[in-house]
């Protein structure tokens, strides 16, 4: 498979990504504004919504830090990278990827022990009796697809093109 076209694929999974989490949002929204109209016109409230809400935000934000990754636009202060050398901006990007790699990959591998524990234990939310390690996989999940972008950007940037040596 040739550079481009592993470029192709992932850049497709993250637009999936970020259309099913644009849903999500859509209904987190929607679920918000018909417990607020019923809570002010009815006096009636969905319970457990205000959880359900958190869940969606808590899946957006950890499957999107993958999306984001992928492409490369995470925030980063680097008013003063800009004026640098090429080498050494090379030199930063080189560290940026290992060392949000290696704390994401510790904090993936640590986390799926507690989303196991919490399985194990039947652990479920206070209002709506969600399973909580319905949320807290969110966390080892999007850090692990966080790694996999971060070395597949690496891989697809850094390393020769076969293509040329050929």
């Amino acid at each position: 498979m040739s550079r481009t076209e592993a470029g192709k694929r992932v850049d497709s999974a993250a637009a999936l990504i970020e259309k099913i989490l644009a849903i999500a949002l859509i209904a987190g929204i929607c679920l918000n504004f018909i417990n607020v109209c019923g809570r002010y016109l009815a006096d009636l409230s969905i319970g457990g919504s205000d959880e359900i809400e958190i869940y969606i935000l808590i899946w957006i934000a950890f499957l999107g830090g993958a999306v984001v990754s992928w492409r490369g636009q995470h925030l980063r202060m680097d008013v003063l990278l800009e004026s640098a050398r090429p080498s050494v901006r090379r030199l930063v990007n080189v560290a940026e990827v290992i060392v949000t790699g290696v704390v994401a990959a510790f904090v993936a591998y640590q986390s799926f022990f507690y989303v196991l524990r919490i399985y194990t234990l039947g652990a479920v939310s206070d209002i709506a009796r969600l399973p909580t390690w319905i949320p807290h996989s969110a966390v080892p999940l999007g850090l692990t697809l966080m790694v996999v972008a971060l070395i597949l950007r690496a891989w697809l940037k850094w390393r020769p093109a076969q293509e040329e040596m050929q």
